[in-house]
């Protein structure tokens, strides 16, 4: 509990006290201080030693306000109309929900309450209710926020179709219809735009959350939409037989994005997708990306061994590389050399030593292993494992005093070790080299504005394997989730920790159902055990489990 010495200290103080920083890291920063303008905390952040949450969450405490995911709101526009942007962003603020007297109000720095509240309570005469949040998702919130407000881009859209349908000539450009889209998308949070071409129009949709939603029919005569982007991603436009790669960059309300564009010729035409990379990704905790306390204590064991391997497993999509990052930051990493070979580089920490696939130099993963062990290496980071080259490299590595990290496609924790066999890796080093195996899944969280509870069917008791499941929960639809009932992503997952007599078992070739009965035995628990609990806890459906995981269960 905070008391009022603790209220008084500097939040650095209250950092290493609760033992998220050591002193290693405030010599560290203090010596970066000295030929650098930033504030301490800036410092302790860039260097990745904390992350915003981290700030956040201790702000909370020490101010006894409550910690807020910004990400799950959406500011009213009666609220937003209030204040001007400028204001917001100086005193770093959003006004978010008024309700009877009072409005809830986001902050990132704690030296600004008395301003706002004094902001607050002068302009609308209410009675501020203060949240804690991230500084970069406030930013982004406010810039967002506004820009949107003035800028309905759904309606600059619209308006945009009709004036490239009124050019018969092709005379006008397709540069602004290609903004807006790419505006669009990030407004959804979409990870990819689909261009499909039909037979005679062409459809526009979003991978958002891990699901396809349509947004945009547009009439064939506007197929030169693909030929624009094309252009943009410097592809050959002539070229309308083979599939093709390309790549652009765009900054859109003050971010970074890089786009990846990919084509294939289908019967109707060039079907296009573009995959939204944002340039820079903030590394989060293993709580905060959904994982149980008792199992955030496992994986942090098993990330802080000394050598050997550890393996993240699970579909394209499912945050494996998330994950990983989020498990580097229980390294010291003051006191350990940590490399990295990755495709692409998607969280930047400065204190490791990142390096990127380059496959056209000659530079791969099992290309980089090599060349790392002669850098003095404790931790090895591989992108993915993906053939035996690599697998074979990545295990040897493991078994010579290091620490490999990677990821593997397979279904399930077990089935990593049947697929490093199929790899070419013997038996042997498998048993001598493997730590543990993390599967995961993504599914998707029921958006809390619309969220409702309702009886379980038999159905749904039958496929949980749960008969005393009475009350669950679902979304109902609405703006704030685009009438879909969810509204972001946590994660689902299995951790299998090999112990000694498991790594006999592979040793001696003994059959995967064999060391899964060892495994549950002895703790294990399956990734839809994990999905049921989240479905008993109204974080997720039993649709969403059926669509992640299917009706038959892993």
């Amino acid at each position: 509990m905070m008391t009022e010495e603790s209220k008084r200290k500097p939040i650095g103080v209250i950092l290493r006290e609760k033992g998220v920083i050591t002193a290693d890291h405030v010599q560290f920063a203090l010596m970066e201080q000295k030929i650098s303008t930033e504030r301490f905390g800036e410092i302790l952040e860039r260097l990745g030693f904390i992350t915003q949450y981290d700030v956040a969450t201790t702000i909370a405490w020490q101010e006894n306000l409550p910690y807020l995911d910004i990400e799950d709101v959406v500011p009213g526009e009666k609220e937003l109309q209030l204040f001007n942007k400028n204001i917001c962003y100086k005193n770093l603020f959003l006004p978010l929900k008024i309700e009877d007297n009072q409005i809830d109000i986001a902050i990132a720095d704690h030296f600004t309450i008395n301003d706002v509240t004094q902001i607050i309570t002068r302009q609308t005469g209410l009675r501020p209710r203060i949240h804690c949040v991230e500084k970069n998702k406030l930013i982004n919130k406010i810039n967002a926020s506004y820009y949107f407000l003035e800028n309905p881009v759904e309606s600059l859209l619209e308006k945009e179709i009709n004036l490239l349908k009124q050019d018969t000539e092709h005379a006008r450009g397709y540069e602004k219809f290609i903004g807006f889209l790419l505006q669009y998308a990030v407004k959804m949070r979409a990870t990819d735009i689909h261009i499909r071409p039909m037979t005679s129009s062409l459809s526009i949709a979003f991978r958002v959350d891990g699901v396809m939603v349509a947004v945009l029919a547009l009439p064939g005569s506007l197929l030169r939409l693909v030929s624009a982007l094309k252009l943009k991603a410097e592809i050959d436009i002539a070229e309308q037989r083979l599939p093709q790669d390309g790549r652009f960059s765009e900054t859109i309300l003050h971010n970074s994005y890089d786009f990846r564009v990919s084509t294939i010729v289908t019967k109707h035409g060039e079907n296009m997708v573009v995959r939204i990379l944002p340039v820079s990704s903030a590394v989060m905790g293993l709580s905060q990306l959904g994982f149980y306390p008792e199992d955030v204590k496992l994986v942090e064991d098993i990330f802080t061994e000394p050598s050997g391997i550890v393996l993240l497993t699970g579909p394209t999509g499912s945050g494996k590389s998330t994950t990983l990052f989020a498990g580097i930051r229980c390294l010291d990493l003051m006191k350990k050399n940590v490399v990295t070979v990755e495709n692409p580089i998607e969280y930047r920490i400065p204190l490791l030593r990142q390096t990127q696939v380059n496959e056209k130099a000659g530079y791969t993963f099992s290309d980089a292993i090599r060349y790392f062990l002669r850098h003095d290496p404790d931790v090895i980071l591989v992108g993915e494992i993906r053939d035996h080259e690599t697998a074979e490299t990545a295990v040897s590595a493991s078994t010579t005093g290091h620490l490999v990290l990677s990821t593997l496609h397979t279904n399930s924790a077990i089935g990593a070790i049947s697929r490093l066999k199929d790899l070419g890796v013997n038996s042997f080093l498998i048993a001598d080299s493997l730590l543990g195996v993390v599967s995961q899944r993504l599914v998707r969280k029921i958006c809390p504005y619309c969220k409702e509870s309702y009886e379980a069917t038999k159905e749904e008791k039958d496929y949980l394997q749960d008969q005393d499941i009475n009350i669950i929960y679902r979304g109902k639809t609405c703006d704030f989730c685009s009438g879909t009932g969810y509204h972001g992503r946590t994660l689902v997952y299995e951790i299998l920790k090999v112990d000694k007599k498991m790594a006999a078992m592979i040793d001696k070739n003994e059959s995967l159902d064999v060391i899964s009965r060892y495994a549950q035995e002895h703790g294990f628990t399956n990734i839809f055990d994990v999905c049921r609990k989240k479905v008993k806890e109204g974080v997720t459906t039993v649709d969403e489990t059926k669509r992640v995981l299917g009706k038959m269960r892993l």
